[in-house]
């Protein structure tokens, strides 16, 4: 392996634990099975030589910190029927509220549009196709 490479591949390696020890924070069992996973992968893919191929595995580590930092949440129950959401504050807080705000934006426009369309007598159906062209 290239010496570059190598060491990409180790800094993910690491960042990618740390990762797992912040999201699972507090979840022992979580984390030792996001740890044992990480190094099980990695191990089976140490005798790779190909450059372009250790690249691509290389994206593939970054998309999956990318994952674990802003799809995955933790939450606490507090009562019967509700649960605290813990935050996890790897990720950029302003862009995860502007992806939420585009999202909210785009959902309204949505329903606008759908209601639009019913006002011209057009059934769920033909709506539902009129977003595929």
């Amino acid at each position: 392996m290239v010496t570059p490479l190598r060491s990409q591949v180790l800094a993910h390696y690491k960042k990618l634990i740390r990762t797992a020890q912040g999201v699972f924070q507090n979840d022992p069992v979580r984390i030792a099975s996001m740890t044992q996973g990480i190094r099980e992968n990695f191990a089976h893919y140490k005798n790779v030589t190909d450059e372009k191929t250790i690249k691509e595995l290389i994206r593939a580590a970054k998309d999956t910190d990318s994952f674990l930092r802003r799809q995955v949440l933790q939450t606490v129950q507090t009562s019967e029927n509700t649960y605290l959401v813990k935050p996890y504050m790897l990720f950029d807080n302003t862009r995860m509220i502007r992806e939420c705000e585009d999202d909210e934006k785009a959902h309204h426009e949505e329903e606008e549009e759908e209601e639009k369309a019913r006002q011209q007598g057009l059934s769920p159906c033909e709506i539902a196709a009129q977003k595929f062209k």
